[in-house]
């Protein structure tokens, strides 16, 4: 059985996803630049408060979306 090819949605699909994700990982990146920038480059510090700050984000999204 040979596979089929992809319908056109699912090549828009996969294409957003990984326009998606290349954005989110820019997006770290960027965020990471500027916590170094603004506390100076530390041993994993910039990228750990980023996710910190993401956390945070999603704790209070959630919160949000329970009230």
């Amino acid at each position: 059985m040979s596979p089929s090819s992809p319908s056109p949605d699912d090549v828009r699909i996969a294409n957003n996803l990984r326009r998606t994700i290349e954005l989110t990982e820019l997006g770290l990146a960027l965020r990471r630049a500027v916590i170094e920038q603004r506390n100076g480059p530390s041993e994993g510090g910039g990228i750990a408060q980023v996710m910190h700050e993401i956390r945070l984000a999603k704790e209070q999204a959630w919160q949000q979306s329970q009230s």
